[in-house]
């Protein structure tokens, strides 16, 4: 992390004993029920991915939250900033690449309180390992945050109901 960020990140976790998340009351998100950014959703939520010709939609269990990924190549109309960013995809064989700018900086990057700029983009590679499970890989780069790029990786199986 660059000195501003590492800062900031400190200041969120003081008082969490170390490999636990920060208390809830200081992730920007949860102090004014706001929603979680595409990062911190894709971890934690449960999800129905539903694709249709020219879009993709990631449909969080939680909240009713729908993130649209476009795959007709569209960017947003908007130079606002918003929760869930905006989300641009493509298929590179048989992993969805899905590219994300716009977050807003007000939602951490994980619960852990890794923060971030207008700057971030997120690129997510998406692919069925299984019938029933998905490897998502999460590259996050902010220049203006991070020394260089940093991935997340996981695995996300059906959840029973």
């Amino acid at each position: 992390m660059l000195p501003w960020a590492e800062e900031q990140y400190k200041k969120a976790r003081e008082g969490a004993a170390p490999g636990a998340n920060p208390a809830q009351a200081l992730n920007p998100a949860w102090t004014g029920c706001m929603p979680e950014g595409p990062t911190e959703s894709m971890r934690r939520r449960g999800f129905e991915l539903r694709q249709f010709q020219d879009v993709v939609f990631l449909m969080y269990d939680q909240d009713h939250a729908v993130r649209r990924v476009y795959l007709d190549g569209r960017r947003s109309s908007s130079s606002q900033p918003t929760w869930m960013g905006h989300s641009v995809g493509r298929y590179e064989g048989d992993v969805l690449i899905v590219e994300t700018a716009g977050i807003k900086d007000k939602v951490w990057v994980d619960i852990q309180g890794h923060p971030h700029t207008g700057a971030l983009r997120v690129t997510e590679r998406i692919r069925r390992v299984q019938p029933e499970r998905l490897e998502i890989e999460m590259t996050i780069d902010d220049p203006q945050t991070y020394k260089k790029p940093w991935k997340i990786k996981m695995v996300k199986g059906l959840q029973a109901p």
